[in-house]
């Protein structure tokens, strides 16, 4: 089977969660199928993947969208796939959202006309749209979410080997890890971090965790800019002193969640749909995860069976969170256990590459002339 992956934009930095998972997915696919990656980089930039891959040049928005619609067309006419996987691009916010709704009708259009599948594969959809408003545009858009209307379906990553967890011993459980992969080193992107990841909440909670010794490292690459790494020392919901603060630039995983106790993701906003890859690699290393109880987290924690959890929003609600696990060393090694576990069964990319695999014989080889 010929399986065509396309997907604007899959580029260096390796920080954002759709680009990796394309990847993982290029990889997982390989093992069993003949396997096609078209994309979009920028100029200098050449990705790598398990795969044959077309990447086209491209520089700005339209650029990206508009050579890669190019690019898909020629792959379609010369390499002719059995079927078509569209990994589009999620956010549908201001002038964002005309484009990249054209661009999921497009690819599929393209597809139909040459009666070709095209499976509509969201890893994201942000707030400000829903899985059902874009099915209207696709004939198949799949997506982890579980809002009526598209198919469902499991997203996973390369997990590679990982040991089950062992209990932690001789640590005093206040190492706490904050990443968000942002390199764009400009006031909007700072602020994007403390609003939308979430990072505001985990400072003002430092007011009650610094006092009691606990410890935290941001690993942002956008803070190695000075004048950032300033702003945010000097913001004012930073409860943290300088002391217990630390920073990392890129973050290599996994090797980056050795050492801490909890990896803290905030996140600042509910979202329709959403896997954070930084969370599954988290539990996959076998650290204790702290989440906000928002909907699309919710089959994360598990109200609190997989992650601690706390009250969106609330700096204290987060602190209040840590210090009632503090010394529950039992309570955090069952934490770990659990998740470690859950991501093994659900989110593996062969997961993914199956439930894919199963929607396409569902709707027949001949489902681009008759769907």
């Amino acid at each position: 089977m010929k399986i065509l992956l396309a997907a604007p934009k899959i580029c260096p930095p390796w920080t954002e969660g759709r680009k990796r998972f394309v990847r993982d997915l290029a990889s997982g696919f390989s093992r069993h199928h003949d396997v096609h990656v078209v994309t979009t980089a920028e100029p200098g930039e050449q990705p790598s993947f398990a795969t044959d891959a077309t990447c086209v040049p491209a520089s700005g928005g339209f650029s990206h969208l508009s050579g890669f619609h190019r690019a898909l067309g020629r792959c379609l006419r010369t390499w002719q796939p059995t079927w078509v996987c569209h990994l589009s691009i999620g956010s549908f916010h201001g002038h964002y959202r005309y484009g990249n709704l054209a661009s999921l009708w497009l690819a599929d259009r393209q597809c139909r006309i040459r009666g070709l599948a095209c499976l509509t594969v969201m890893y994201a959809i942000a707030h400000e749209s829903s899985a059902v408003e874009l099915a209207r545009h696709v004939r198949h858009l799949l997506a982890n979410d579980d809002t009526a209307g598209p198919r469902r379906i499991r997203f996973g990553m390369l997990l590679g080997d990982s040991d089950r967890p062992a209990p932690a011993k001789g640590r005093d459980g206040k190492a706490l890890l904050f990443m968000a992969g942002m390199s764009e080193a400009t006031p909007e992107r700072l602020e994007h971090v403390l609003s939308v990841r979430g990072l505001r909440e985990l400072l003002r909670a430092g007011h009650w965790l610094a006092p009691a010794g606990y410890r935290l490292t941001l690993a942002i690459p956008l803070l190695e800019s000075p004048l950032l790494r300033r702003c945010l020392l000097e913001h004012p919901d930073n409860a943290w002193p300088m002391p217990a603060l630390d920073f990392r630039g890129i973050a290599a995983v996994p090797a980056i969640f050795s050492g801490y106790d909890f990896f803290v993701f905030p996140y600042g906003r509910e979202e329709t749909a959403f896997v954070p890859t930084s969370v599954i690699e988290a539990m996959n290393a076998g650290i204790a995860c702290v989440l906000p109880q928002r909907h699309f987290l919710s089959g994360l924690h598990n109200a609190g069976r997989t992650a601690l959890s706390y009250s969106p929003g609330d700096g204290e609600s987060l602190a209040r969170c840590l210090l009632a696990a503090a010394g529950r060393d039992g309570l955090i090694d069952s934490l770990r256990l659990e998740a470690w576990n859950m991501v093994q069964m659900r989110y593996s990319i062969e997961g993914t590459c199956a439930d894919l695999l199963e929607y396409y014989e569902q709707i027949g080889a001949v489902a681009g002339c008759s769907h």
